[in-house]
C-alpha cells in the first residue's frame, strides 16, 4: 500500500473519517492497509467478488474502486445492490505493461456506467481521452483531484532527513520502473554535466529496475554522483533540501510527487507526457516542461530548472488537499 494510488486513497479515507464517515479498505492482493480496517485477501477475481459482496451486505453504502481489476470486481460485486460506486482511472489509456488497450477500456467504462455507476479520471486530459472512448453516458464521467496534500505535509518536510544526502542535489522520486523514465534521467544528467557543473542526483524509490539503473549509472561513469536511497516512508525532508525536483516519466495520470514538490515550493522540471504535468504546471508557468523520453531535451531542462524561481503566491495546488478532494467525490456521489 505504498504506491502513489494507494497513498492517495489513504489520504482520501482519512478525510472521509474526519468528515464523520466510517471507512475501511477491501484489498484484492492480501496486503493489509496499515492503521485501517482491512478485509479481502489473495485469490481469484471471482473469489474477491464474493468476499466484497459479503462486505456490502454488512451495510457498506459507498465504494471507490481503483485500478482496473478492482473496478471490474466492484462492478460484479455490486450488481443488484444499492451501493453507490465510483470507478476511478489514474493512468493514461496507453501505458507500459497494461494488458487492456484504449478501445477495451472504453467498453469497460461504458459497462461501469450502466445503472447508477459514476467514473472519475484524475486529470482533465485523461477525462477527455476516456470520454471519447465511452459509448454512452459521458455525463457520468468526472474529473476529481487526487488527495495528495495534507495538513501534515510541511511538518513532515521539516523533520531531519531520513538518510544521508549530499549537501546540494537534484531530486527524483518514484517507483523504479520503465514508465518513470529514470534511464532517461541518468542519460540527461550525463549530457547536462558536460555543459555545466551539476549538483548530485538523488533518486528515491524502489522497484524492478533498480539493478538495471545501478548498472546504467556505472556504465555512464556517474555512479559516485547518483544516490539511490530506496523506498522512504517520509521523503519530504529531501524535497525541502533539493535544488530542483525532476519528473522524467514517459507517461503519468496525475503525478503525486510533482504535486508535492509544487506544494513545498521546490523548482521543478517535468516531462510533458500525455496527461498530468502540463495541467499541473499551467503550460509551463509554474515549472519547466520538456518533451518526454528525450535525454537531450531533459538535459537542457535541468540547466534551465536550476535557474528557475517558482512564482510567488500561487495557490493552484490547494485543490489537491484532502478536504477539496473529498468534497469533489461527495459531489460526484450526490449527482
Amino acid at each position: 500500500m505504498d504506491g502513489g494510488i494507494e497513498q492517495v486513497h489513504r489520504r482520501l479515507a482519512a478525510q472521509f473519517t474526519r468528515d464523520g464517515h466510517e471507512v475501511g479498505f477491501f484489498v484484492m492482493n492480501g496486503d493489509p492497509v496499515p492503521d485501517w480496517p482491512t478485509v479481502g485477501g489473495a485469490g481469484s477475481v471471482p473469489g474477491a467478488c464474493l468476499r466484497l459482496r459479503r462486505v456490502l451486505r454488512q451495510g457498506a453504502t459507498h465504494l471507490i474502486a481503483a485500478k482496473e481489476q478492482a473496478n471490474l470486481c466492484a462492478w460484479l460485486a455490486t450488481r443488484g445492490t444499492d451501493c453507490r460506486v465510483i470507478y476511478s482511472r489514474h493512468a493514461t489509456l496507453e501505458c507500459t505493461g497494461q494488458r487492456l488497450g484504449p478501445r477495451l477500456l472504453g467498453w469497460l467504462y461504458s459497462l461501469y456506467l450502466l445503472g447508477g455507476g459514476r467514473a472519475v479520471a484524475v486529470s482533465e486530459p485523461l477525462a477527455g481521452a476516456l470520454s471519447r472512448r465511452l459509448l454512452w453516458r459521458r455525463e457520468r464521467l468526472h474529473n476529481c483531484p487526487n488527495a495528495v496534500i495534507g495538513d501534515e505535509l510541511q511538518e513532515l518536510a521539516n523533520q531531519p532527513p531520513p538518510c544521508p544526502v549530499p549537501e546540494s542535489y537534484l531530486l527524483a522520486v518514484g517507483r523504479l520502473a520503465p514508465e518513470k523514465g529514470f534511464d532517461v534521467l541518468l542519460e540527461a544528467y550525463v549530457l547536462a554535466s558536460r555543459q555545466a557543473s551539476l549538483p548530485a542526483l538523488v533518486i528515491v524509490g524502489a522497484g524492478p529496475e533498480k539493478d538495471a539503473l545501478l548498472a546504467l549509472a556505472a556504465r555512464l561513469g556517474i555512479a559516485s554522483r547518483v544516490w539511490f536511497t530506496g523506498f522512504l516512508r517520509n521523503p519530504y525532508p529531501l524535497f525541502r533540501g533539493a535544488r530542483l525536483f525532476v519528473l522524467s516519466s514517459r507517461h503519468e495520470g496525475m503525478p503525486t510527487a510533482l504535486i508535492e514538490a509544487l506544494a513545498l515550493q521546490v523548482p521543478v522540471v517535468a516531462s510533458d507526457c500525455e496527461t498530468g504535468p502540463r495541467e499541473l504546471l499551467q503550460n509551463g508557468r509554474l515549472g519547466v516542461l520538456v518533451p518526454p523520453d528525450d535525454p537531450h531535451a531533459l538535459a537542457e531542462g535541468l540547466r534551465r530548472g536550476l535557474e528557475w524561481t517558482p512564482p510567488a503566491g500561487d495557490t493552484s495546488v490547494r485543490r489537491f488537499h484532502g478536504r477539496q478532494a473529498a468534497q469533489a467525490y461527495y459531489r460526484v456521489w450526490n449527482r
